[in-house]
């Protein structure tokens, strides 16, 4: 099984720039049985549509979605549609389906951190 790492920012240093990684497991059988309940979470954010539109607008920072383990970027759709519609710059992570962090999206990744925070000069939210 290949190692799989957590993205960390360091709290020790104060500009918060600056990441190291630690060791990840592959989540439990229980974990992934429950993805089985992704239709009616489906069901039940579209029946929340009315409150979600009341929700006050975002301030239009970067935000990066990456997809949960063995999900696709697809599965981001509403997400990334709705925190657009919120007045969000939201962006994916590029690397399509996530099969589990590994060392070499580590940099790929903390570049597209950089890029965003570079290009925009604030912060990045990640969600995911």
């Amino acid at each position: 099984m290949p190692r799989m790492l957590r993205l960390k920012t360091d709290p020790s240093l104060h500009d918060g720039h600056h990441f190291h990684f630690e060791d990840l497991r592959a989540p439990n059988a229980l974990l992934l049985a429950l993805e089985g309940r992704a239709p009616w979470e489906y069901a039940a954010l579209l029946a929340s549509m009315p409150w979600l539109r009341k929700l006050p607008r975002g301030d239009g920072h970067p935000v990066l979605l990456l997809p949960g383990f063995m999900a696709d970027e697809v599965t981001l759709f509403a997400l990334k549609f709705f925190l657009r519609n919120r007045g969000y710059d939201v962006q994916t992570w590029g690397f399509g389906r996530n099969v589990g962090f590994h060392a070499r999206h580590a940099n790929a990744l903390e570049q597209k951190i950089r890029y965003l925070h570079h290009q925009t000069g604030r912060r990045v939210s990640l969600v995911g």
